[in-house]
């Protein structure tokens, strides 16, 4: 039998990878098995080995396809200014982060943080993810500024450095971390869009200065 070349290796890894996600989205982390996969692809065990050394790899490479799709996710929504108001798009930003896929990533840091690590620093996804989310509100926020629908003298990389933090930190804390339920926090980042809005006074003299005079 012919040797499996590598684009078809690679094929058939993203495949299982895909189907690993189905498991994990219907079932959770914790019932991905390598006969579980196998019978979700509908092909052998050892197949499966020949592809992933073995589960864990498998886990971290699934966390690993999470982290990306993640990341392409939060520069689309960085592209969003004007679409909708401050306050929503802010919280649809939370609900990206919050709301996400990631109990692979969950498990996979269970499993070792070095090994996990080694395999974000190999891949482009990740790499994303990762300067994605460090910059993506503030670069909104600037985006807003320069339609009018943010203030302009504010600070856009603090603002944005901290609504990044308070989402990432409820992200990552445990169930015990002190935390608003979901309603809660979108009315806290509603409460920044209005704070960071133009002053309407400003805004209606603008309006003004922009009539025809009357004779």
């Amino acid at each position: 039998m012919p040797r499996r070349t590598a684009e078809a290796t690679e094929r058939l890894r993203a495949d299982l990878v895909d189907r690993a996600r189905a498991i994990v989205r219907r079932d959770g982390a914790s019932a991905l098995t390598m006969r579980g996969l196998a019978a979700e692809a509908g092909c052998a065990v050892g197949l499966i080995y020949k592809v992933f050394d073995d589960r864990d790899e498998l886990v971290i490479e699934l966390a690993v396809a999470e982290l990306g799709a993640l990341g392409s996710g939060i520069a689309t929504w960085a592209q969003g200014a004007g679409d909708e108001s401050v306050g929503d798009h802010l919280d649809r930003f939370a609900g990206l982060i919050l709301d996400a896929e990631t109990s692979a990533l969950s498990h996979a840091e269970s499993l070792g943080g070095s090994r996990l690590a080694a395999r974000i620093a190999q891949a482009d996804g990740p790499a994303r993810f990762f300067e994605g989310l460090g910059g993506a509100v503030a670069a909104y926020l600037r985006s807003e500024q320069d339609r009018g629908r943010v203030r302009a003298d504010i600070d856009s990389a603090a603002f944005g450095f901290l609504v990044t933090g308070a989402v990432h930190n409820l992200a990552a804390s445990g169930p015990g971390y002190p935390r608003p339920d979901r309603a809660g926090l979108s009315a806290h980042l509603r409460a920044v869009a209005r704070a960071i809005a133009p002053d309407r006074h400003d805004t209606d003299s603008r309006r003004d200065d922009r009539r025809v005079p009357e004779a």
